[in-house]
């Protein structure tokens, strides 16, 4: 896999187009930008936040509070519904790759998850199956459990083809083809991955701002690692 090709792909995509992928990504990234000032500008301090973790550890907690909890729940519902946004966006960007769609309504586009029931349970039902997966394998230890998220993590795009091509595949098969997919390409995705370490690092210097040119950038990259993949599978 020539990982460097694939970016430098999805670099000269995004350059020819990039008001088209400002507009598409801006829903999501406005949420997570929005939920990190909300977050910043929290009354609960870390220390605070440490001080509940010394109680429940010393069994002393007094469960209930408020504040935690409203804390908690909003950072529950912004991870899901950013999720959802980004898996629909992940297939914006792996039909742009296929040449399957036009540099057109960018803002309707950024919703396509919400245009078929399949995908939105599809992506609520994939995302909690492939977490317990990971989760018990990681009981065993942490290498088998993040080996093993690499191993699932083209199973909902796999789910998407099936629904587009008319014939539906379960969700426990989609990760079984995931997995086959994924042998010999698990240390290119991790390395992948581990690329854009420096991108995100530099984008804590700008507030956020460089999110607008790394979102697209990461997820067209992968979308494009995607669809490699799903040929050489073939």
């Amino acid at each position: 896999m020539d990982r460097v090709g694939l970016k430098l792909e999805a670099k000269r995509i995004i350059n020819s187009h990039f008001p088209f992928f400002i507009l598409l990504f801006l829903p999501a990234i406005i949420i997570q930008l929005g939920y990190s000032v909300a977050y910043s500008m929290n009354p609960l301090h870390q220390s605070d936040i440490d001080l509940a973790m010394k109680q429940i550890v010393q069994g002393t907690a007094r469960f209930g509070s408020n504040e935690m909890l409203n804390l908690w729940g909003i950072s529950t519902v912004i991870s899901i519904v950013s999720g959802l946004l980004l898996s629909g966006m992940m297939f914006v960007c792996i039909d742009i790759i296929r040449n399957k769609v036009k540099f057109d309504a960018p803002v309707t586009k950024s919703f396509t998850i919400l245009n078929n029931g399949q995908y939105f349970i599809g992506a609520i039902m994939m995302g909690i199956i492939t977490t317990v997966l990971t989760l018990l394998w990681s009981i065993l230890l942490i290498i088998p459990g993040i080996i093993k998220g690499f191993a699932y993590s083209q199973a909902f795009y796999i789910y998407r083809d099936s629904v587009d091509a008319g014939k539906p595949i379960s969700y426990l098969d989609a990760i079984t083809q995931s997995r086959k997919m994924m042998d010999g390409h698990k240390m290119e995705y991790f390395v992948m991955a581990l690329s854009f370490i420096g991108w995100y690092i530099l984008n804590s210097f700008t507030y956020g701002i460089l999110l607008l040119w790394l979102q697209p950038y990461y997820q067209l990259s992968f979308a494009n690692f995607y669809v490699k993949v799903s040929q050489e599978s073939k």
